[in-house]
């Protein structure tokens, strides 16, 4: 009875809804407006398909925006000549390469995009709301879903924009099952929508795939559920939005989430969450872990978004009013989900008087670069609010025109507490800082830098080191470039080495040798335990840890007294030696020229240029609670902010 008097109303105020969001796409829709209201209509003739009726037109309704590529006939030609060309056994490169050559060929088709509304046809539409509710209502897997869940998690005929428009639903269904249909027999496990991840996310990891590739690959986005399925890598939105297909295809209700920009780092991330029987998202990066396993556990997040099919008015409005829109939000088909993931704080800030011509602001944090808008908020009343902010995190809030990014007041951090400090620049007051890199201490860095543990260094007058004296051992975990002060009354001696502890193969990155009377660092022969018999060698032989390119290292033979040094030639007396440990090559890097900066009130201000003696920077004058950044003029691209507190780099 109650979805007759639905589609009774419907039928009878339908014609009068003249204004509603419906028949605003409707008359967008142009041409193609005939293919919309036949779907409209064959549900109109069923009462019985009311709820099939309101799908519609949710899709409908919500289709202003969504894209694709007008032609898909070269869409499916480009992704079948990469199916038929990746190789799973080859190397991750191998495979980049291949798919960059074929993509390159396709390039010219890549700009004629198209509305949604002037592209989908009646029978498509249909034949996906059909399917759709199949998966729901008689799968086992969204028992718990609501239609109002149903139509963001199951019911998109698409994952994200340029989703090739084409029968994936029906293709995927049957795409990475595992052991899905047995999942039933168990009571624990039926009907359970996390279960059901787990079946088919297990699947895409036996699939022998190689990690994310990091660096992107210069190709038109493969965007067909079937030819991502069949890849042997990619990247996180690429598993994103496979795992979406794959489960969407089964009834498993899932959706993207995304942040636009780590606040510590460079780029941003993309992952799946699955709506849980519990009535809570999940998480989990699809091809590698399940839900509830670790999945970055202890990153710093600002902001973090769901990708939806639905309108956010919000960003419409946005995007209706301004004409330079950062990204992510010309994208209207997102809704912030922060607190769904950290503690997050609102934050009022006046806005200049001299700035009241804006009518929205944002808030950006750093990209190791510039400034990257990861949150927007309506200015009213010379005052703008932004909600949920991540804590704990440096943001600087700014207006974007047609010059860029225009910062309109000073950057604050939001700590644990919730508690907001500006970080200003007090040119009253100056400091000294003492700088050993240009970029925070990695992972990568730290796995790694335990090489050195139990490491001698060692000075002799023989070559074979019978009458050799140790200077130093490494004792202490250490992940930057440390210095060894030495008595300058001992004993001249000609040859000076490093040699590795038991199991760590010699694993140094850089020495530098200093006489009293030098600035620089002196040379002499090298020698040491003999080269490795490794392809790369270049990378990894003795001379890597003289050739003052921090990213090289010795990679000794042997895993124990494998050692590197120098032949001087005669007997010479070394005030002090510098070294570094393998790592990321963000290390102040001497005979480089580094530069500082301070941020003032919109800009970034030199603190000079200097080229680097030692594996160490000193400034004197310093502005107190200044922003700061350190570059390295020479070499490498990666670099980040950071305040100087108690004498220490503290990275934003």
């Amino acid at each position: 009875m109650r979805n007759v008097l639905i589609y009774v109303l419907f039928v009878f105020l339908f014609p009068a809804c003249q204004n509603t969001p419906l028949e605003r796409a409707l008359k967008m829709a142009g041409q193609n407006r005939k293919n919309l209201e036949q779907v409209l209509e064959y549900y109109r003739r069923n009462p019985a398909d009311s709820l099939k009726l309101r799908a519609a037109v949710f899709l409908i309704e919500n289709m202003p925006g969504h894209y694709s590529y007008r032609d898909i006939r070269w869409q499916e030609d480009y992704y079948n000549e990469i199916e038929r060309a990746v190789d799973p056994l080859q190397t991750t490169q191998y495979n980049k390469e291949v798919i960059e050559k074929i993509s390159a060929g396709y390039w010219e088709y890549s700009n004629d995009t198209c509305p949604d509304l002037h592209l989908l046809k009646a029978a498509h539409l249909v034949d996906h709301i059909e399917r759709s509710f199949e998966a729901w209502q008689q799968g086992e897997w969204a028992t718990h879903v609501s239609f109002d869940d149903f139509c963001e998690y199951i019911l998109p005929y698409k994952g994200d924009e340029l989703q090739i428009i084409d029968n994936w639903r029906e293709e995927a269904q049957d795409l990475c099952r595992g052991d899905l249909d047995s999942l039933h027999y168990c009571d624990m496990y039926k009907n359970s929508a996390y279960w059901a991840v787990a079946a088919v996310n297990n699947e895409i990891i036996k699939a022998n795939r190689l990690p994310y590739p990091y660096e992107k690959i210069n190709c038109i986005p493969i965007q067909r559920i079937r030819t991502l399925a069949r890849l042997p890598f990619g990247s996180c939105d690429d598993y994103a939005l496979l795992s979406t297909g794959l489960m969407r295809s089964k009834g498993i209700p899932v959706a993207i989430d995304f942040t636009p920009q780590w606040p510590f780092r460079s780029q941003g991330h993309a992952w799946t969450v699955v709506l849980t029987n519990r009535g809570k998202n999940i998480e989990f990066p699809a091809g590698f872990a399940n839900p509830g396993e670790p999945h970055k556990p202890d990153e710093k997040k600002a902001k973090v978004f769901r990708k939806c099919y639905a309108i956010n008015k919000e960003l419409e409005i946005l995007n209706e009013r301004e004409k330079h829109v950062p990204y992510p939000f010309t994208n209207v088909f997102i809704k912030d989900v922060t607190d769904e993931y950290i503690s997050t704080s609102d934050v009022e800030l006046s806005i200049p008087s001299k700035f009241r011509k804006y009518r929205y602001a944002y808030l950006a944090v750093f990209d190791n670069k510039s400034w990257s808008a990861i949150h927007y908020g309506k200015v009213s009343n010379g005052k703008v609010v932004f909600t949920k902010m991540g804590r704990n995190c440096l943001y600087m809030p700014i207006f974007c025109d047609r010059e860029g990014v225009v910062p309109f007041s000073s950057p604050f951090i939001i700590n644990y507490q919730g508690e907001i400090r500006r970080i200003e620049a007090d040119r009253n007051k100056k400091q000294a800082v003492t700088l050993y890199r240009k970029y925070y201490v990695s992972t990568h860095c730290y796995d790694v830098a335990h090489r050195l543990l139990g490491g001698k260094f060692q000075a002799a007058n023989k070559e074979d080191f019978s009458d050799a004296v140790t200077l130093h051992q490494v004792t202490k975990f250490t992940v930057q470039s440390q210095e060894i002060a030495l008595d300058t009354m001992r004993n001249a001696y000609r040859y000076w080495r490093y040699c590795s502890g038991e199991g760590q193969f010699c694993h140094i990155a850089e020495i530098y040798f200093y006489k009293s009377d030098t600035a620089s660092a002196v040379y002499g022969q090298i020698t040491g335990t003999e080269d490795p018999a490794i392809a790369d060698t270049d990378r990894y032989r003795r001379e890597a840890v003289f050739d003052r390119d921090p990213l090289t290292y010795f990679n000794a033979p042997v895993p124990s007294d494998g050692w590197v040094g120098m032949d001087f030639g005669e007997p010479v007396r070394i005030d002090h030696i510098w070294y570094t440990p393998r790592g990321d090559g963000n290390d102040i890097t001497p005979g480089d020229e580094h530069e500082l900066l301070y941020w003032s009130g919109n800009k970034w201000v030199s603190l000079g240029r200097r080229i680097a003696e030692e594996p160490v920077l000193v400034y004197d004058n310093v502005p107190v609670n200044a922003l700061l950044l350190i570059r390295n003029l020479s070499r490498g691209h990666e670099e980040r902010i950071f305040t100087y507190e108690k004498g220490e780099q503290v990275w934003w």
